[in-house]
């Protein structure tokens, strides 16, 4: 006999995802890895692009959000990872949902998510704002 409460449970997951969503789908996806962008054109129709310097800077990774945490905490800490002058040298798509990059660092653990991707204020949001 199947167990209810497992079946509910992976339901849940599922629904707590929620329905396929063209904005956070991407049509095409670049990475210029000499301008160090990431652009990507949304099943919507909308195009993002993106700083991969700032995105090194949000990377969702375990260690990069301790380290935040730690900055904001506090600020005199001294920041073990510093992104300055790091560079992507190459990216991979992690299945339908996500970006994963290797930086010249050798940091390689963030997957952009994206849904994050989407949330961000892009370069050109910015650009609109002026």
């Amino acid at each position: 006999m199947p167990d209810e409460s497992n079946g509910s449970r992976s339901e849940n997951r599922v629904d707590q995802r929620g329905p396929h969503n063209d904005a956070v789908a991407p049509r095409d996806l670049k990475v210029r890895l000499k301008e160090q962008r990431l652009i990507i054109e949304w099943k919507d129709g909308t195009q993002s692009e993106y700083s991969l310097d700032e995105l090194r800077r949000r990377c969702p990774c375990a260690a990069c959000k301790t380290e935040r945490s730690q900055q904001a905490d506090n600020p005199l800490q001294i920041l073990k990872f510093n992104p300055t002058d790091v560079r992507v040298t190459s990216a991979s798509l992690v299945g339908h949902y996500a970006i994963q990059f290797v930086w010249s660092d050798g940091h390689n653990t963030g997957i952009f998510d994206f849904r994050f991707l989407r949330s961000l204020e892009t370069v050109s949001d910015r650009d609109k704002d002026k």
